[in-house]
């Protein structure tokens, strides 16, 4: 439609419109764009479960004392932190009559059982970070 007033006035109803162009994204980058992002899903999810991982605690030896006595001394191990673990010490010629036992700091003592018979047990809680050295439990 043509107006012949608007033509007297310079024709400004004859504006053309440029046709929108439609930009075509390749599958190809949408492909490469999908697989960027769960690989960064993993990474995530990798980071996060290496950072909770349980610190180790590496015991050197077990020392068994009876009061300022030193009665055994055995070999370490390692555990995860924050981990129970129960020793148990066996009496071979003298036995003591036993009613508590403490542990070295920083353990902590989660039980204490006394058994008349030649086997005495402690629990002991392994400290909540990581601890190199010897665990000594003094019987009273």
């Amino acid at each position: 439609m043509h107006s012949t007033v608007a033509s007297f006035y310079g024709g400004y109803d004859l504006v053309v419109h440029a046709r929108p162009t439609h930009r075509r994204v390749r599958p190809v980058f949408v492909l490469l764009a999908v697989a960027a992002l769960v690989l960064l899903v993993f990474i995530a999810a990798d980071v996060s479960a290496f950072q909770a991982l349980p610190v180790a605690v590496h015991v050197t030896a077990v020392e068994w004392f009876a009061g300022t006595e030193l009665l055994t001394s055995t070999g370490g191990f390692t555990m995860p932190s924050s981990q129970s673990v129960t020793l148990t010490l066996t009496c071979n010629f003298i036995c003591y009559e036993i009613t508590s036992a403490t542990v070295s700091a920083p353990f902590h003592l989660a039980g204490f059982v006394v058994n008349y018979a030649p086997i005495q047990y402690v629990n002991v809680t392994a400290p909540s970070g990581s601890f190199t050295g010897p665990l000594v439990i003094t019987l009273s």
